[in-house]
């Protein structure tokens, strides 16, 4: 076990430790949003056929070598395509099918001349235009090519590329699923929202935080609070490791006799990944592993327990889910003024990009309340372990948390 290491050896060790969920097959259509898990193979042509892109008539290119607005050339009408219909009419030299979009080209035709440049003299047409070969047929196999890899291993279905999978044949997908995730709020003053509020308690916000953050992954949580009674600990501890991947805890992460959730699990078995990180704010936070699942154990102090989140358990839970480990943009601002950092830590500080000039600048926090810092942020600066501080106007790189600005 190890204590007190730097923020990217911790957050490297905790990825390197952790592998994505085992993968599920998935209906192509509930699938959005999750990571392929294995390579995608076309199982058909898209389209199956050959087919046109107009309504109009399907024709053999050269009977139109010479037509012209004044010169037209005539054409017998043999027969019509509809798109889906099973009808092979064959064209020949002279002759033309009338065709609807997306129809099937009849055997013998190698262009389809639109219905504007045509005009119909009863079961003829004058055709005003020539047309080249291949005009206005979409070939079999345009789209999707049959024995093609389509998607690969971590990419993420968006609703085009799940679109696309099922223009190839693609009906269901092996994903990783995303994980289940358990929340402990632990401590005999925390208080889970809408229950009586007595003096000396408080309400258990973090959860409320934590749970919100997740449902904007679109990842389902649990929840419960306990008291620091170490019985209710464990028994709250075995309740949830049955129904989830991930059990993120908040409060009695630190090493006092009255911090017990780290011991609780030591006791139950669980291996230690490190316990205490050089970072700021969110230093008191553990990575455990227990019966094959993973646990976060994150400091009950807001400001704490959200940046160890974000930071930590955030993305492993994204890594858990097949997906890159980076969950949020990040963007360059000029820092709107100097910052102190800690050449033994890496800080992290709450901010609020601002757009001045065409410029984005990014503005550390001053609110004194630690609630009010984090609900009005929407973004949060690094300074790494060694740098003792960000000079103003310096171009850093931020982490945007949500979007105010274009």
């Amino acid at each position: 076990m190890k204590y007190d290491i730097g923020f990217e050896e911790a957050l490297s060790k905790t990825l390197q430790r952790l592998t994505p969920l085992p993968p599920i097959d998935i209906e192509i259509d509930k699938a959005a949003g999750l990571a392929v898990a294995e390579k995608c193979i076309a199982a058909v042509n898209c389209p199956s056929a050959s087919s046109s892109t107009k309504d109009g008539y399907a024709v053999v290119s050269q009977d139109l070598d010479n037509a012209s607005q004044g010169s037209p050339v005539k054409l017998k009408v043999t027969g019509s395509v509809f798109a889906g219909s099973q009808q092979d009419n064959a064209v020949v030299p002279g002759s033309a099918v009338k065709i609807m979009t997306g129809a099937k080209i009849p055997q013998g035709a190698n262009a389809v001349i639109p219905c504007e440049f045509t005009e119909v003299t009863g079961d003829e047409i004058l055709c005003y235009r020539d047309t080249g070969v291949g005009r206005n047929i979409l070939r079999k196999g345009h789209d999707v090519v049959k024995g093609d890899c389509i998607a690969l291993p971590g990419e993420i279905l968006m609703p085009a590329k799940a679109g696309f999978m099922a223009a190839g044949g693609i009906s269901s997908v092996s994903v990783h699923p995303l994980p289940r995730v358990g929340i402990i709020a632990i401590g005999d003053e925390v208080v889970r929202p809408g229950e009586s509020l007595k003096e000396g308690q408080l309400y258990a916000s973090n959860i409320v935080a934590l749970t919100c953050w997740l449902k904007l992954y679109h990842i389902n949580t649990r929840i419960s609070t306990v008291p620091d009674h170490v019985e209710k600990i464990h028994s709250a501890i075995e309740t949830m490791l049955e129904n989830v991947d991930v059990i993120i805890t908040s409060g009695g992460a630190w090493k006092s006799e009255r911090d017990l959730t780290v011991r609780t699990f030591e006791d139950m078995g669980g291996e230690i990944i490190f316990h205490r990180i050089r970072m700021g704010p969110g230093k008191a936070v553990a990575a455990i592993l227990l019966k094959g699942k993973t646990v976060f154990c994150l400091p009950g102090g807001p400001p704490s327990n959200a940046m160890a989140f974000m930071q930590i358990a955030l993305p492993a839970i994204l890594h858990l889910a097949g997906k890159t480990p980076i969950p949020f943009e990040i963007k360059t601002a000029a820092l709107a003024e100097t910052l102190k950092g800690d050449k033994d830590w890496t800080q992290f500080h709450y901010a609020r990009l601002v757009r001045k000039d065409g410029q984005l600048f990014v503005e550390p926090m001053k609110i004194k309340s630690r609630l009010q810092s984090q609900a009005d942020a929407d973004a949060l600066i690094k300074i790494p372990e060694g740098i003792d501080r960000l000079e103003k106007g310096e171009q850093i790189q931020i982490q945007v948390l949500f979007s105010r600005t274009q």
